[in-house]
């Protein structure tokens, strides 16, 4: 699968003034074709016509591409008048994506990935667990926050950096831990309790976030209702604060 992209450069016959067009200008028609050893072929008609910008000339951008066989470009004929054509059209192959689940497999960027997972929740199970941080990441990203993901460690303790500047300059210092559990293990209180501490050490932070897939022990709860210093310390993002997050996602 394949559309045509990029931009036609021209340099005008009469005055020499010189622009481009977005091929998303062109009238694109399909006028046939004939079949071939190889299958069926092709013929695309692509025009713009237009006065020139400077000397008001008719400029007429048209070509003729041949696809054959399917998904290759054979040749083009250059049926330009009034202007001279720098280059040609050009194509960009496309991926065949039907469902959200080939989304899911297929992305190519993070916001795809939290895309599919906002339009199917149930794929977070799918993930693994650096998936996870990137996704968490991404949605922290998308509100805003400058975000550093850390390099994975064997003592656990934060996977983002998330920095958020407020209109007085001030920045505030999230450090978030993820733990993609499936929704039977629980996050516990040994995990809260060392997130606590990372966040109260000097090079810490000033709020501490543990975002899971699963949820948090009453213990995990208990701890950061009475042992933390401030109730804005420390906070619990479970499954169903994920979901939140991900049907607030914007920027796909």
């Amino acid at each position: 699968m394949w559309e045509f992209t990029g931009e036609i450069g021209y340099v005008c016959n009469d005055c020499s003034d010189s622009n481009s067009i977005s091929i998303d200008e062109f009238d694109i028609d399909d006028i046939g074709g004939s079949e071939g050893p190889m299958g069926d072929a092709s013929v695309y008609k692509l025009t713009h016509t237009f006065n020139c910008y400077e000397c008001l000339r008719l400029i007429d951008l048209s070509f003729e591409v041949s696809e054959y066989p399917v998904g290759f470009i054979s040749f083009t004929i250059n049926n330009c008048f009034g202007a001279k054509a720098l280059n040609e059209p050009e194509i960009e192959y496309k991926r065949e994506i039907y469902t959200n689940e080939d989304l899911f497999e297929l992305y190519e960027s993070i916001s795809e990935l939290v895309y599919s997972l906002k339009c199917q929740p149930e794929f977070t199970k799918k993930l693994d667990p650096r998936q996870f941080e990137e996704v968490v990441a991404e949605i922290f990203r998308d509100q805003g926050f400058e975000v550093e993901l850390t390099k994975r460690t064997r003592d656990g303790g934060k996977d983002i950096i998330a920095l958020s500047k407020d209109k007085l300059g001030f920045t505030t210092k999230y450090i978030i831990e993820c733990k993609h559990y499936s929704e039977k293990n629980k996050v516990g209180v040994d995990v809260v309790r060392g997130l606590y501490g990372v966040k109260s050490s000097r090079n810490g932070g000033n709020i501490g976030i543990i975002v899971t897939t699963s949820t948090f022990t009453s213990d995990a709860r208990k701890f950061v209702k009475n042992e933390t210093t401030t109730d804005f310390d420390l906070s619990l993002a479970d499954r169903d604060q994920l979901l939140e997050w991900l049907e607030n996602y914007r920027r796909y």
